[in-house]
């Protein structure tokens, strides 16, 4: 399973703040790198929130064994994008296909193999102070149904102290002889994912957040959350605030430059 990661600053307000610009970014995605989609784009309009900065639009795709999402957030300027997927994955295609829709001053991509991935390689950035990103599989004695995930995707989110904006979406990859149990549910930090596998048995779920995760209460709710041991890695994303804030200002300095031409 490869999962790509990416994050990205200084992109243009407008872009990160319109729908069908989203959705039509998702759609390129899925069919230029042949990602094997069994649904449709959903997206998520995130306005009447608390913190302003918290304002954007979250948008995901099922695809086979894993998922496609992205977070804008138009107000810093910066979108995250995760890609799940249970096949070949350009992460080359999908720098140049995101730096072309999506101009950018910053732009950090790293690609994961889940199999390989150890707890030594910690951390997307030396440093960061936002973003923590939990990696988490376990190879279940139970064969999870639709309702067990969705039942655990409602919940989880109030366990952790996240804030959902939708319910969960959980769904089988086929009608007949499914590979895949799939369900994903957005909060307003991100997204949590859960990924099941019927041939091996394996469960790869994601927590993703915008914000900090209490340890304590993430490691009472992972006890409960499956039948067998588990494994999970912590990957932080995101860069300092300072570097956005500074972004912000070089532009307001350049946009007022005119001004110095007058005296």
């Amino acid at each position: 399973m490869i999962h790509v990661l990416v994050d990205s600053y200084g992109c243009s307000t407008q872009r990160l703040d319109n729908l069908m610009d989203v959705y039509e970014v998702l759609n390129k995605i899925v069919n230029t790198m042949r990602l094997e989609s069994v649904m449709p784009p959903q997206l998520i309009p995130y306005y009447y929130c608390e913190n302003l900065e918290d304002v954007g639009i979250s948008a995901y795709v099922l695809i086979r064994g894993g998922h496609l999402t992205i977070h804008t957030f138009p107000q810093l300027g910066c979108y995250f994008l995760d890609l799940l997927y249970d096949g070949f994955v350009s992460g080359d295609l999908l720098e140049k296909l995101l730096k072309k829709e999506f101009p950018c001053d910053a732009f950090f991509i790293k690609r994961i193999d889940r199999n390989e991935f150890k707890k030594n390689d910690m951390g997307m950035y030396d440093v960061a102070d936002f973003g923590p990103h939990y990696m988490i599989s376990a190879v279940l004695n139970h064969v999870p149904t639709l309702d067990e995930f969705s039942d655990k995707l409602d919940r989880l989110p109030y366990e952790v102290d996240m804030h959902p904006i939708s319910r969960p979406c959980v769904l089988k990859d086929r009608v007949d002889a499914p590979r895949f149990l799939s369900g994903i549910v957005l909060i307003a930090e991100s997204h949590i994912a859960m990924h099941y596998n019927y041939e091996t048995r394996e469960v790869l779920m994601d927590i993703f957040s915008c914000k900090n995760i209490d340890s304590a209460k993430y490691n009472e709710v992972m006890k409960t959350m499956f039948d067998a041991p588990f494994t999970d890695v912590l990957i932080l994303r995101g860069r300092k605030h300072e570097q956005r804030q500074n972004t912000q200002v070089n532009k307001y300095y350049a946009h007022k430059n005119w001004q110095d031409n007058l005296r």
